[in-house]
């Protein structure tokens, strides 16, 4: 095994709580009178990207919205929070960085987020960018998650195949795209999504460092 690729930022720091707070007053600083409870927002989740929610949304209550406009507030205002509060890495990430980093495996952080958003992620969970071989984002790749482009690209910048590296997820959406690129894939949702969303899947986990570390350890020794 050569690589560990982190999926969405999810899959590093557990963002949800803060990123719905953002939807939130995105919507109050654009005039409309949408406030997304913790459950709405949780199954909303399901779809990946936040302008497709916002465009769902709006054709649920026969409203036209500029989806587009209103997620750039909220992905700024995002980032300002993130980068006055902070966030810390959800537990065993830390390890999983440190098990690569001593091992000489690789890593990748394949999101298809915007450049802003990975880099205040890793600012403010005081992770360098330069301990990963490949980041990918929206800059580079065109199709969002479960399309498998950003794996396809990540593993080609690598030089790397499929089954010389290992994902980890926190998002239906981004599993299926692992899946599909034929990346072994773990598990790991964060506060906000249903475990019960991976009913097929059948390596879920909680401990996300355990998990990794045995699958890189049993491919080696295979």
């Amino acid at each position: 095994m050569k690589a560990i690729l982190l999926g969405s930022i999810g899959t590093v720091a557990d963002t949800s709580d803060m990123q719905l707070d953002a939807f939130n007053q995105a919507f109050k600083m654009h005039g409309l009178a949408w406030t997304w409870s913790p459950d709405e927002y949780s199954k909303m989740l399901k779809v990946s990207g936040g302008t497709k929610r916002i465009q769902q949304y709006a054709y649920s209550l026969g409203e036209e919205v500029n989806a587009a406009q209103i997620h750039l507030t909220k992905t700024q205002i995002f980032q300002s929070t993130l980068s006055s509060e902070g966030v810390s890495l959800r537990q065993g990430i830390s390890a999983v960085l440190d098990y690569a980093l001593t091992n000489s495996i690789m890593l990748g952080f394949v999101t298809t987020t915007t450049h802003g958003n990975v880099s205040e992620i890793l600012k403010a969970t005081d992770v360098e960018p330069k301990i990963f071989n490949v980041i990918t984002t929206s800059d580079i790749v065109d199709k969002p998650k479960p399309h498998p482009e950003a794996y396809n690209t990540a593993l080609n910048k690598l030089g790397l195949l499929p089954n010389q590296a290992i994902a980890v997820e926190d998002n239906l959406d981004g599993y299926n795209a692992a899946v599909k690129a034929k990346l072994k894939c773990v598990a790991f949702p964060s506060s906000m999504q249903h475990v019960e969303t991976f009913a097929k899947v059948t390596k879920i986990t909680s401990n996300v460092a355990q998990s990794v570390i045995d699958a890189v350890e049993s491919r080696i020794a295979a």
